[in-house]
């Protein structure tokens, strides 16, 4: 045999069946890489359970591959390679229940010919670097993974799978630098939160002709809901709706997964779309889940879709355990994924089963410590079932994950802290990770000599807080400090505090997180305590948005739109005519002040000093109409309200409206302002500085002084909460630049030809824990 022969053995690794092979001895020699796991004989029955493993023989006949081929995992030596085959006459999509099991061949290329090839059913070229049979089981709804080793390191392989007289498209990967090459540079792209359901998928081709060396999937690859309140709005035409096998309904409308029938058809649908195939079939993925790959806002096995129970003596609430639905997800999950993970269905093992949380090395530049934020986190601080003090009524999502008063957060998680001193975790009944998983972090995180430690972190670090008080027309019961969603790190500070306090104590630098789940962009840096007097930077996070799913801004101006949170609106999203009306209310409020009025809470005593005013000739009645003709079109204000100073859009909107004498409302306004500035400085009004005057049309804004409110979170570099897209990173030994990727919008249906509508760029210098926005 040559150099280019292989030893071609299969076994069941860390309890998971995933087959394996290797290549001969001389070739690792060669690269100086890591011979990989052993290998060694296939079980008697698949892991976990009594089902005997079925004896196979090479498939016969023709085949098909309809979810195409896929890697992941990329270590110096090999990758974990996927694929799904299912006989010619079988359905896409259902499974081909009574087909059997069978042989399928692997051949793995390294000759640079095959680039032309990747994507296309040709047969495989050059010589072959790699082959191996590799069984394809029924009981695994005809999935396949199979951990190739003995590769060279850095190296862009070519593979093709052949089943019969069928061959499936050629994909390819790039092995991982070994672990003691000091490399110079990696690019990789970050992406999460593909709803099949909403928008396009366009962005996914632009990934595709990207140059990086493998994609980080930060979850919600698959929505398990069909037709729910959040999906609403246009999507492409290329995504037909979908139907879930079983599924059960939503009490809002719609259906989720139940089964793993359900969950295995959405993962084969979702992987039907040409340009997602397109994208696996070129670069390894290194994924994790996140919440939607088994139920919206998830914690172990509960799902979240009612308001579950409270226990009032104890303060106590719990959600309602699908454990049936959570071990079907997990799965699923295991067989759609090329991941190099352990997994049983031993029924001792329970949800735990499976471990997806795990670390990747790129050389002596990068490290990439992967984590689990769903299977492990203990429940939301707040009970969605316990009363709202106002109504009485259960709290819902909106009490307990998202607009939680951030007061009441700390005082429940000091509680919970305490209880947990009696505990062999202390942050048991806190935590996001869990205790074996969190030690596990802690000792990759300061251990690591690479020279960046990025963390694959599904939802984010940053606080994203909001304060009320500085909101003159806001009811009581908003006038706190609002956490805006506890279902991220926000809800579990403490944990957060230990983690960033562990990297303080360390001094560990170069901390990274690339993260996904909430829709929108950011940047920003992760204080090790938010609530310090003066807080002091441990990490940076970058946030993606989501390839389609609606933004973050959609769910929050669909929540300001609705009649309780109507004074919160402005804070949101407003419009020429939404500005006008403010402008309307600062120059009624500034009337009934100038005559004695005190509380501007009574609306008569505003309005009869109004009528006196208009009366007296002092201002026109028509400033108190709206104008028609203004337009409606939506501006988003919620960025500047998360990271600017509240009110700055309002403000130029309402000077614009003046300026172009397009309202009787606004440019009395101005004109009071002007006067009054004159008086006060002694000048002529037109030598007013306008700039001056711009300042005191804040709503927000000290009207004597113009002083602008505080920003809410300084931490905050960049958030573009209206968007969808994808991230890509570069990084060298001096620097990591992450550039944002914001897709254009679908339009009837149709996706844009060139997806990429704008781009900004976050850089994070080596030794400096800070970042910075260009573009």
């Amino acid at each position: 045999m040559d150099r280019r022969s292989f030893l071609s053995r299969s076994a069941a690794q860390a309890g998971a069946l995933i087959t394996a092979s290797t290549a001969l001895s001389s070739l690792v020699g060669c690269g100086g890489g890591d011979a990989g796991s052993p290998v060694g004989p296939l079980p008697a029955t698949f892991p976990g359970s009594s089902t005997p493993l079925p004896g196979t023989s090479a498939a016969s006949g023709t085949f098909k591959f309809p979810q195409s081929v896929a890697s992941g995992d990329p270590k110096p030596d090999g990758a974990v390679l996927w694929a799904r085959v299912v006989p010619s006459t079988a359905d896409d999509v259902a499974s081909a229940t009574g087909a059997g099991s069978y042989n399928v061949t692997l051949k793995i290329s390294s000759a640079a010919g095959n680039a032309a090839l990747l994507g296309t059913t040709a047969a495989l070229t050059g010589s072959t670097d790699a082959s191996a049979e590799v069984p394809v089981y029924e009981f695994y709804d005809h999935t396949l993974r199979h951990r190739i080793g003995g590769l060279q390191p850095a190296t862009v392989y070519y593979y093709q799978f052949t089943a019969g007289s069928s061959v499936s498209r050629i994909g390819r990967f790039k092995t991982a630098p070994a672990a003691d090459a000091d490399i110079a540079a990696l690019n990789f792209a970050f992406i999460s939160c593909q709803d099949w359901s909403v928008n396009h998928w366009a962005g996914l081709d632009a990934l595709a002709a990207e140059n990086i060396d493998f994609v980080v999937h930060l979850g919600d690859y698959i929505y398990e809901a069909v037709g729910a309140d959040y999906q609403a709005g246009g999507v492409e035409s290329a995504h037909a709706a979908l139907a879930l096998p079983n599924g059960t309904t939503l009490p809002t409308g719609g259906k989720y997964a139940t089964t793993l029938a359900d969950y295995r058809y959405l993962y084969k649908r979702y992987r039907t779309d040409r340009r997602l195939q397109n994208l696996h079939e070129r670069f390894a993925f290194v994924a994790i889940w996140d919440d939607h790959e088994f139920s919206d806002d998830c914690w172990q096995d509960r799902e979240t879709y009612d308001n579950g129970t409270f226990n009032a003596a104890t303060g106590v609430g719990d959600n309602t355990a699908q454990t049936p639905r959570r071990l079907a997800a997990n799965q699923a999950w295991f067989e759609a994924m090329p991941a190099d993970i352990s997994f049983t269905l031993d029924p001792g093992q329970g949800i735990t089963g499976i471990r997806i949380y795990r670390d990747l090395k790129f050389g002596k530049l990068m490290h990439l410590v992967m984590t689990d934020q769903r299977l492990y986190r203990a429940d939301h601080l707040i009970p969605e079932a316990a009363p709202n003090p106002l109504t009485g009524q259960p709290l819902g999502s909106i009490g307990a994950r998202y607009m939680v008063p951030q007061a009441t957060l700390q005082q429940v998680e000091a509680a919970k802290l305490q209880a947990g001193t009696t505990l062999p975790d202390p942050l048991a009944l806190v935590s996001v990770l869990g205790a074996a998983q969190r030690q596990w972090w802690v000792q990759t995180m300061t251990t690591s000599t690479a020279q960046w430690k990025v963390w694959g972190n599904e939802v984010s670090l940053l606080r994203m807080g909001m304060d009320g008080s500085q909101i003159p027309t806001a009811p009581a019961a908003f006038k706190a400090k609002f956490v805006l969603n506890a279902d991220q790190w926000d809800g579990f500070n403490a944990e957060r505090k230990y983690l960033m306090g562990q990297l303080l104590a360390k001094g560990v630098k170069n901390v990274v997180a690339v993260t996904g789940d909430i829709h929108a962009f950011y940047a920003g840096v992760v204080m090790a305590d938010y609530d310090a007097a003066t807080p002091v930077p441990a990490m940076v996070d970058l946030v993606t948005a989501g390839v389609s799913s609606n933004s973050n801004f959609s769910y929050f101006y669909n929540a300001a739109t609705q009649p309780s949170f109507a004074a919160l609106k402005p804070l949101v999203a407003t419009s020429e005519a939404e500005a006008e009306g403010i402008a309307i209310q600062m120059l009624s409020a500034a009337i009934a002040q100038a005559a004695g009025v005190t509380d501007l809470g009574n609306t008569a005593a505003i309005q009869a000093a109004v009528q006196a005013a208009i009366l007296a000739g002092k201002v026109p009645a028509a400033a108190f109409a709206p104008t028609a003709s203004l337009s409606r079109s939506i501006v988003n204000t919620f960025d500047e309200t998360q990271n600017g100073a509240m009110g700055t859009l309002l403000a130029g909107l309402i000077a614009g409206l003046a300026g172009s004498g397009r309202s009787a409302a606004a440019m009395t306004l101005y004109g009071l302002i002007k006067q009054s500035l004159a008086a006060a400085l002694g000048i002529p009004a037109n030598l007013v500085p306008a700039a001056e005057i711009v300042k005191r049309l804040n709503p927000f804004a000290n009207p004597a002084t113009g002083a602008a409110p505080p920003v809410n979170n300084p931490w905050i570099k960049h958030v573009d909460s209206d968007a969808q897209g994808y991230a890509v990173v570069s990084l060298t030994k001096t620097d990591l630049t992450c550039t944002f990727k914001k897709m254009a919008r679908q339009v009837g249906g149709t996706a844009p030809t060139t997806p990429v509508a704008s781009t900004k760029t976050a850089r994070v210098v080596a030794g400096v824990t800070d970042v910075t926005v260009v573009g």
